[in-house]
């Protein structure tokens, strides 16, 4: 059995493929570079490695959502 060790873990008996490898035609416009890091850091095995619910709220793949809510506030 094969396994592979990142910086997010190790996995035996798997290999590892960018998440490029999984973008198609029918989902290249969901799969902005913000997008794939987002997964990536979500989707860590280790789960020390992985986003607390604060980070990923915070992370640049939310940031027309935090905009649109400054917005907001500031009209209101």
């Amino acid at each position: 059995m094969h396994s592979w060790s990142t910086a997010a873990g190790t996995y035996p008996g798997h290999s590892c493929r960018p998440w490029s490898k999984f973008i198609t035609p029918d989902n290249q416009h969901l799969a902005s570079p913000e997008a794939l890091d987002f997964l990536d850091k979500l989707l860590r095995y280790d789960h020390q490695e992985r986003l607390t619910c604060k980070e990923a709220l915070a992370h640049p793949y939310f940031a027309i959502v935090h905009e649109q809510e400054a917005a907001r506030a500031m009209t209101s």
